[in-house]
């Protein structure tokens, strides 16, 4: 399966290093980036780490939203979208303000679908 990629200082590297060997990642996105680009979130301003469209940018590589859903019994299911065409400028580059607000949006639909899966301990929307 790979392996686990602390939230630290490096962690960019390590997930660089593991594309640049061909490998994937998974990134999670609904995190508080107290450094992170501007967006919106649920309708209120907020961080949002842009390490992933930064990654995408660089390296041209596919996104594919993905989220675990708790089952009973201590089960999980994983669901997998379909690939995301993150927008990109008038150069063709991907825009990273734009593709971290379009992930943004990802995740608040899937809570409003079902938003008895999803808690924060964490506070989204300090600035």
């Amino acid at each position: 399966m790979g392996g686990l990629v602390p939230s630290q200082a490096g962690a960019a590297l390590q997930l660089a290093r593991v594309l640049d060997d061909g490998g994937n990642i998974g990134v999670l996105v609904d995190q508080k980036f107290r450094k992170g680009v501007k967006t919106r979130f649920f309708g209120r301003e907020c961080r949002t780490n842009p390490l992933l469209a930064k990654l995408a940018r660089q390296y041209d590589c596919d996104i594919y939203p993905a989220r675990c859903k708790r089952l009973p019994g201590g089960r999980y299911r994983l669901i997998v979208e379909d690939r995301i065409t993150l927008p990109r400028d008038a150069d063709g580059v991907i825009d990273i303000e734009a593709s971290a607000q379009l992930l943004n949006d990802v995740v608040e639909r899937w809570v409003r679908e079902d938003p008895g899966q999803w808690m924060w301990f964490h506070k989204r929307w300090q600035i």
